[in-house]
């Protein structure tokens, strides 16, 4: 079985693909038959804006880098140099994040550099 290094990360406001080492916890080993090929990374969740999701604080999402996203997929974007993780939509001329937490609204921006997709969560069973 082939498998990839990916960085996991805890703070990726500084955008990629230039994740800088001070922002890097750790590599770890995936297995490519569970993730696919590409190039990934590993973000540590902070906050409670994708809990309805099933994404809490603490787990771990990785992430496929690309360049675009679909509509309703689940995306890392960077919004004014801020990298923020939130379902994606375009919506006439410009994006809509939602949040997966009713006690947050939407947010929409006029344009945002996508990161990559979430492909998969790893739970946080500490």
């Amino acid at each position: 079985t082939s498998t990839f290094r990916a960085a996991v990360v805890e703070d990726i406001s500084c955008g990629l693909p230039d994740i800088a080492e001070e922002h890097i916890e750790e590599y770890v080993s995936l297995p490519e038959s569970m993730f696919g090929s590409g190039e990934f990374y590993i973000f540590r969740i902070r906050d409670e804006s994708m809990i309805e999701a099933g994404v809490d604080p603490g787990d771990l999402v990785v992430i496929r880098r690309q360049e675009t996203a679909e509509n309703g997929q689940i995306a890392v974007v960077l919004v004014d140099e801020e990298a923020t993780m939130k379902r994606f939509y375009i919506e006439d001329d410009r994006v809509r994040l939602h949040p997966e937490n009713s006690e947050i609204e939407d947010f929409y921006v006029d344009n945002c550099i996508i990161q990559g997709v979430a492909v998969k969560v790893i739970k946080d069973l500490r």
